[in-house]
């Protein structure tokens, strides 16, 4: 009887998340096409019916937004691009055990979980108002390192929650850092990484870097690349798309796409800073090396499926690892370039989630 009540009960809580996610995701569709009425245009009735049918198993009611979004910015239809709210809906927990995602994305344990050298140095931690150094033992506030030994600027983020950039900071000095870090908590200070000269002719301000998506196939847990993306600020900001960067998607062997996009589907065939075309001449320097360095990342992660790894080629020429996104995942980037966000792995992706519907937990974040 309590099993029943249980079940009951996560049907309730998720159907009541499930609507808030469509309404929300309802209404930042209705932002782009205010802003891009041409967006609204079908697809094409095969298309269209082709799409209902493959994402049916997940939903009753499928909207068809995401599909005449990226359909009209690419100029192709792929029956099998994700329904942005049925991912945020029925998808994105499935992949990722939900008790697992906090500790594997908290900056601050990077080291615990992957090799040296891979993600940025750190010379300070901050978990829960504790400083820990950079191998985390435990501090004394009254010993902490000497500020002055840091190369500056140094980058100050949460450990938690920085979506976005949300958080994120570069003292140029060490009192700057100090007046930073008061009365805060949760937090980093990193060595700042200084990008390779392909980057860097793109968009001088801030890092720019690749977001790339790996799936362990729930099939026979190998690892896979679903897809890659070029993020980059854009006058001023970071390369978070929220912040106001743009993305250009990533062909197979290191190819960019020929026009990259904001978070709202303006289209751009050049940087509008450095007014660099993008497209297929612009070739991602050691991009197969990238492919073998989140493949084996991912291989070390426990109960993960689906990891969104932000890299950058440092100006040593070594790929190196800014962070890794859990959850809060964006699957535009691939799809608003046509490609549909698990491309061959569609099916069992469907069949997989369609099967298990007590691990879905609805997400509520829509940017």
């Amino acid at each position: 009887m309590l099993e029943i009540a249980r079940t009951y009960r996560d049907y309730i809580v998720h159907r009541h998340r499930r609507l808030g996610i469509e309404r929300g995701w309802q209404a930042r569709h209705n932002k782009v096409f205010s802003l891009h009425p041409q967006y609204r245009k079908p697809c094409g009735p095969e298309v269209e019916s082709q799409h209902l049918a493959i994402w049916r198993p997940l939903a009753a009611k499928i909207s068809l937004d995401t599909l005449r979004v990226c359909w009209n910015i690419s100029g192709h239809a792929d029956p099998r691009i994700v329904p942005e709210e049925l991912f945020a809906s029925e998808i994105e927990r499935v992949l990722a055990h939900r008790d697992w995602t906090p500790v594997l994305s908290h900056k601050s344990l990077y080291s615990r979980f992957f090799p040296a050298g891979v993600f940025p140095e750190c010379y300070l931690h901050n978990i829960e108002g504790q400083f820990f150094d950079a191998a985390l033992n435990p501090l004394d506030r009254t010993a902490l390192p000497h500020f002055e030994a840091f190369e500056y600027p140094v980058v100050l983020k949460p450990n938690t929650g920085s979506s976005g950039g949300k958080g994120v900071s570069f003292p140029k000095t060490p009192a700057e850092l100090r007046s930073a870090i008061e009365g805060r908590i949760n937090f980093v200070v990193q060595r700042r990484i200084r990008q390779d000269a392909f980057f860097e002719r793109f968009n001088a301000y801030g890092l720019n870097t690749l977001r790339v998506y790996t799936y362990k196939s729930v099939l026979n847990d190998e690892v896979h690349v679903l897809n890659t993306a070029l993020r980059l600020g854009k006058g001023g900001s970071l390369d978070n798309e929220t912040a106001g960067g743009i993305v250009c998607f990533v062909r197979p062997g290191g190819r960019l796409n020929e026009f990259a996009v904001d978070r709202y589907g303006e289209k751009f065939e050049r940087h509008p800073d450095s007014q660099l075309a993008f497209g297929p001449s612009q070739v991602v320097p050691k991009f197969e090396q990238m492919i073998e360095l989140t493949l084996t990342l991912h291989r070390l992660l426990p109960a993960i499926r689906l990891a969104g790894w932000d890299v950058c080629l440092d100006d040593q020429g070594r790929w190196r690892c800014v962070e890794v996104n859990l959850n809060s995942h964006t699957i535009r980037f691939a799809q608003y370039a046509g490609q549909p966000f698990f491309g061959d792995f569609t099916g069992e992706v469907v069949r997989y989630c369609s099967v298990h519907p007590h691990l879905r937990r609805a997400h509520v974040r829509i940017t």
